[in-house]
């Protein structure tokens, strides 16, 4: 018998290692050790057995899925080859696992693109990976669920100076879709209302002062938001950001739509500290992981914060129990 008695149903998650040179193993394992994850689901940690013994996994806690690798454990606080190669191979096994149905979902433990690259890896992160292997498109939602934020980003990890030449009406209006389906599955919807109330960011100050300050609201962000209303869906915008934030703070909106990474991060951390959970759509199974680094410089020292990962957990099994 491993750890707590889960609850009747809870179903089966893989907590991948993540980069083991950061603190991804050890917020699992504190998890475990305090029975927290058996109050969620039934865990299953995927990853190099050396990896989660060093972070004081011992039989008796959860399963553990081996990948059998044989590599020592990376020093801790730096990337490294060695890591890029354990952190990859655990998120392809458990992606396995889950394409054939022996996990409900997957919550992902963060990884260094840096240590992937000098691995050789030839995807640059989580979501690139996800889309070669499944063959579907993603879509990222960024979401505080404890503080009732939730966004969805139209663009994943570029360079900030090629946002502006990624957007298209198609993809953004898109991103609407995706957030009010997500939403409304979740039941995250005013009573009384079919849709969720969305806000549409838009992409230069002032939300581009009619031209003067940029020209993207107007020519994709605008024709984007009335091609989402026409489909039925209560989508506003485009909005400043700076107000759309507000709004949604206020509860005034139910979801945000925003343009670009930082758009939607730094003001959920702002609100909400490390309780920010990345949420990937549009594969056949819950992928969710912890919204945060690597934090190399806290590895191995007793002071990584488990909160965001359980948190990432409690959406993984909500969602589980939708798709199922």
């Amino acid at each position: 018998m491993f750890g707590p008695q889960p609850k009747p149903g809870a179903c089966i998650l893989a907590f991948t290692s993540g980069d083991p040179a950061g603190v991804g193993p050890e917020a699992v394992v504190s998890l475990l050790r305090r029975g927290a994850l058996w109050r969620v689901c039934r865990p299953v940690l995927v990853g190099e057995a050396s990896v989660w013994k060093r972070a004081g996994w011992r039989p008796g806690l959860s399963p553990l899925a081996d990948t059998g690798l044989g590599l020592r454990p990376p020093r801790f606080g730096q990337p490294a080859a060695e890591g890029g190669k354990a952190s990859f191979a655990a998120v392809r096994l458990a992606v396995r696992l889950a394409g054939r149905g022996l996990v409900a979902g997957v919550v992902t433990a963060p990884i260094s693109k840096l240590a992937w690259r000098a691995a050789g890896v030839p995807h640059r992160d989580h979501t690139e990976y996800l889309e070669h292997e499944t063959g579907f498109k993603t879509r990222m939602v960024l979401a505080a669920p404890d503080h009732g934020l939730w966004t969805i980003v139209a663009t994943t990890h570029i360079p900030l100076a090629a946002v502006a030449g990624s957007l298209d009406r198609a993809g953004v209006a898109a991103c609407g879709r995706a957030l009010d389906e997500a939403l409304r599955a979740l039941g995250l919807r005013p009573r009384g209302r079919r849709h969720p109330r969305l806000g549409l960011c838009a992409l230069n100050p002032h939300g581009g002062e009619h031209g003067l300050m940029g020209a993207e609201e107007g020519r994709v962000l605008a024709p984007a938001a009335r091609a989402a209303r026409k489909a039925g869906l209560a989508l506003q915008g485009p909005i400043p950001a700076d107000a759309a934030w507000r709004m949604h703070r206020q509860g005034l909106l139910d979801g945000l739509v925003c343009l670009y990474h930082d758009q939607a991060m730094m003001p959920l951390k702002a609100a909400a500290g490390l309780g920010i959970v990345n949420w990937t759509l549009g594969i056949p199974f819950p992928r969710v992981s912890p919204g945060h680094g690597t934090a190399f410089d806290l590895a191995g020292k007793g002071k990584a914060d488990a909160g965001p990962t359980l948190a990432a957990a409690r959406l993984a099994a909500k969602v589980s129990g939708i798709m199922t």
